[in-house]
């Protein structure tokens, strides 16, 4: 799950501190997925600002209290917005490299999606068939326990491209 697609997608709805979108991690449970400390969140809103991808918008003084800043996203934050959800489909590693950008799918061109989309299922039907090819080589010389990893490593492959798959379905014909 990429820190910085949620950060940006979050901003693309609105201004927000740092503190805010951690809430929303714990809110939305993706607390659960995804762990974030204080020094990574405010470390990548801090590459995001030197880099112009997002900006200051209000700065909240409060006696006694440290400042508050609420950040915005910027045009040239939104294109790498939708540049980085391109690339975390060109990049797919599983399902969980994919979380981020399927919740702002709405900052993306609907058909390069989906052309993206179907290449990583050809993909993974690919390495799905080369695996059961190398496996059926060595299956027989294996013990039992590398039997069990396999079983894992194929049914895995096969909950990830229906995920896909319903991914696609959810991409072409929308829900949001």
């Amino acid at each position: 799950m990429s820190l910085q697609i949620f950060i940006l997608g979050i901003l693309c709805e609105g201004n927000h501190h740092p503190y805010d979108i951690k809430k929303m991690f714990k809110k939305n449970n993706i607390e659960d997925v995804h762990k974030i400390n204080d020094g990574t969140l405010y470390y990548n809103f801090d590459v995001l600002l030197k880099k112009g991808y997002i900006e200051k918008r209000e700065v909240i003084r409060e006696d006694n209290r440290p400042e508050k800043t609420t950040y915005g996203i910027t045009p040239n934050g939104r294109e790498f917005l939708e540049q980085e959800i391109y690339a975390s489909f060109r990049n797919f590693t599983g399902v969980e490299s994919l979380y981020s950008s399927t919740l702002f799918l709405q900052h993306a061109d609907k058909n390069k999606l989906i052309f993206l989309i179907e290449e990583v299922i050809d993909k993974m039907k690919n390495r799905s068939e080369q695996q059961n090819q190398d496996w059926e080589a060595f299956k027989d010389k294996t013990p039992p326990s590398v039997h069990l990893i396999q079983d894992y490593v194929h049914n895995r492959m096969k909950l990830e491209s229906e995920w896909l798959v319903k991914l696609l379905d959810f991409v072409k014909n929308g829900s949001e």
